[in-house]
């Protein structure tokens, strides 16, 4: 599988992108380790989870692994907010996030999945940073940020805005823009 470095620090990603890595995720795996279950890393992760176990035509499961709640960061590590089920015992376990910051939520998940006596994971991901560690599979890797398409922008009274999260980075790279001016 090829990755796609990007260069830009802010990057929106399109649909059309989302689907041709998962695509490529599930060819991947497919040919190498045949999954037979995918999990989801919620919330972001159950998007490509399960385009990923549609393709490869297995059932997707969830694992909530964050330091978020509502979207606020409320913790500084990733916690364990609800475990995959017994599902995946004697299973290959495919386990998908959105993306790969530091690498602790996906090794958290896996450790789950492990508890849960899975007969072996391998993992994968939309997008990577360039100084993380790497998932099995991964279809972009960069210094910067990924925007993703289902949460670019979002529902605030009534009306659709730009994802705060994503106003609050696009901010703080064109204030520093301006300081190194």
């Amino acid at each position: 599988m090829e990755v796609k470095y990007i260069a830009e620090q802010a990057y929106r990603m399109t649909w059309a992108e989302v689907e041709q890595v998962c695509r490529d995720i599930a060819v991947q795996a497919d040919k190498s380790f045949g999954p037979e279950i995918v999990v989801g890393i919620a919330r972001g992760g159950l998007i490509p989870a399960a385009i990923i176990a549609s393709l490869l035509r297995t059932d997707v499961l969830s694992c909530v692994v964050s330091r978020r709640h509502r979207g606020e960061i409320v913790s500084d590590r990733p916690r364990v907010l609800a475990t995959v089920g017994e599902q995946v015992a004697g299973q290959r376990v495919l386990l998908v996030d959105e993306m790969v910051l530091t690498g602790e939520t996906m090794r958290m998940a896996s450790i789950e999945c492990s508890k849960r006596k899975a007969r072996a994971v391998k993992t994968a991901c939309l997008w990577a940073l360039d100084e993380s560690w790497k998932p099995n599979w991964y279809g972009f890797e960069t210094s910067g940020h990924i925007m993703f398409p289902w949460d670019y922008e979002i529902l605030s009274r009534g009306r659709f805005i730009l994802n705060p999260s994503y106003r609050e980075y696009l901010d703080s790279l064109e204030m520093m823009d301006r300081w190194r001016k």
